[in-house]
């Protein structure tokens, strides 16, 4: 019997697929960036990382609103499906405003500084799950909503070693100067009646990722306006937005398999 039970020990980690990982590591944690900015992150893990051998991960980065609950949430959604999941903070430390035009504002400086500021904000995030020893550094990969979108699509456009990018309802804009080929997997949901990054500006996107040579999917969802993952954006008052529980649903379920395809095979 003893012999049966280590057997069947060893061969865990060949079917992770079937296991529940309950329960689950959750803490704050603070990194900075290359300019010594206080930054603050939420980790999320499953207890049998450290035991068994080192997991994926997958780094989520947050709406306008800066990290909140939502991204939290999602962090810990991610870790019980085995990953090592890190909610990032392209902010700062207690920077997020208590209302949305405080946060547009914190938002767009950023944006304006895009290839300096939000760049190092965004590698650091990188460098920090890259730097955790229970993390399979072969197999990162990483997901964003809205702004977040947009952080998430310029890391895999960094070419760091990337494996996965899933943006949500994100901002699809190319980045400056930047037109080599892209190695991560790119997985894009994008609402097809949103009035914010509109369906041109998907087209641009696809013809981007076509040039890039990406390895890209790309899905528009019926009727589905912005920020369609976010429940309660419609009572924000930011005009064309609005919850969609069939795209959110439908989105995640794609990302899922998508993430379980490049970081578990």
């Amino acid at each position: 019997m003893q012999k049966i039970i280590l057997a069947s020990l060893f061969l865990i980690p060949l079917s992770l697929g079937t296991i529940d990982f309950n329960p689950i590591v959750t803490r704050l944690v603070e990194y900075r960036d290359s300019q010594n900015t206080v930054l603050e992150g939420y980790l999320a893990y499953p207890v049998i990382t450290g035991f068994f051998r080192k997991r994926p991960a997958v780094i989520i980065f947050h709406a306008f609103t800066g990290r909140t609950e939502f991204d939290n949430q999602k962090a810990r959604d991610l870790a019980k499906l085995g990953y090592v999941a890190f909610a990032a903070d392209t902010y700062g430390k207690g920077k997020a405003a208590p209302d949305v035009n405080g946060n547009f504002a914190i938002m767009g400086q950023l944006l304006g500084n895009r290839t300096t500021i939000l760049r190092n904000r965004i590698i650091s995030a990188w460098t920090y799950v890259k730097g955790l020893s229970f993390v399979d550094t072969n197999n990162i990969g990483s997901i964003g909503f809205c702004f977040g979108g947009l952080c998430t699509l310029d890391l895999a456009r960094f070419n760091v070693g990337l494996k996965a990018a899933v943006s949500f309802h994100g901002t699809l804009t190319d980045y400056p100067g930047n037109g080599t080929a892209i190695d991560a997997s790119i997985q894009a949901h994008h609402g097809d009646a949103d009035p914010h990054t509109t369906n041109e500006n998907a087209e641009d996107f696809i013809e981007e990722m076509r040039r890039r040579n990406g390895d890209w999917m790309f899905s528009r969802y019926a009727h589905a306006l912005h920020a369609f993952t976010l429940p309660g954006v419609e009572n924000w008052g930011i005009p064309g937005a609005a919850f969609d529980p069939i795209a959110s649903n439908r989105s995640w379920s794609a990302m899922e398999a998508f993430l379980a395809e490049k970081l578990l095979n």
